[in-house]
């Protein structure tokens, strides 16, 4: 079932809704765990590492794949 919330009482009611908005984003903002510069640095790498990976393995199955139908395909072209 649905509740009704009443608006609150008080505070900044004559604020121009953009403002408030950015107000209340710096106000979150400032709640944020934020990492350290070591935690940082490590999480960035692993980022790197993993995209360099993951680049090698597409890479490597495009090349592959790339070879075999390459052999089936051209290869029957050409004995025909």
């Amino acid at each position: 079932m649905a509740t009704s919330v009443r608006p609150r009482t008080g505070g900044r009611r004559s604020e121009p809704a953009p403002l408030r908005f950015f107000r209340e984003a710096l106000d979150e903002l400032r709640k944020v765990s934020w990492p350290t510069m070591s935690e940082l640095y490590r999480y960035t790498l692993v980022v790197i590492v993993t995209v360099a990976v993951l680049a090698a393995f597409i890479g490597a199955l495009d090349w592959g794949l790339q070879k075999l139908t390459a052999k089936f395909i051209y290869d029957s072209v050409v004995n025909s």
